[in-house]
C-alpha cells in the first residue's frame, strides 16, 4: 500500500508547477486566448476601416464563404469587400467560363 501512495504522490507532483500550483498553467493560456481574441478585434476594426475608406472601383466575382455556405458574389479587387450577389445570368455566364 505505502508504494500505490507514493505513485499518487509523484503524479499529483508531475502536474503542479514550481510554485506548487496547477492553476498557473491556466492562467497562462487564459491570457494568451484573451490576447489573441484581443488582436482578432483590432485586426477586424482595421479591416473594417480599410474596407470603408475604398472606392471598390474594380470588381471580380470570387467564391466567398458565408455562414453555412459559400457563393459567388461580386467582389473589390482592392479590399476584397463582398459587393453584392451575381444575377441568375452572371452565375450561368460565369460557370461557363470555369
Amino acid at each position: 500500500m505505502k508504494n500505490a501512495k507514493r505513485s499518487k504522490n509523484s503524479s499529483i507532483n508531475s502536474n503542479l508547477n514550481v510554485s506548487g500550483s496547477i492553476f498557473i498553467d491556466m492562467d497562462a493560456n487564459r491570457r494568451r486566448v484573451d490576447k489573441l481574441l484581443s488582436d482578432k478585434w483590432k485586426i477586424e476594426r482595421e479591416l473594417e476601416q480599410i474596407q470603408a475608406e475604398c472606392k471598390h472601383s474594380k470588381q471580380v466575382i470570387k467564391q466567398v464563404a458565408d455562414t453555412t455556405s459559400s457563393s459567388f458574389r461580386h467582389v473589390c479587387e482592392s479590399c476584397g469587400h463582398p459587393l453584392g450577389y451575381l444575377s441568375p445570368e452572371e452565375a450561368v455566364t460565369f460557370l461557363k467560363k470555369s
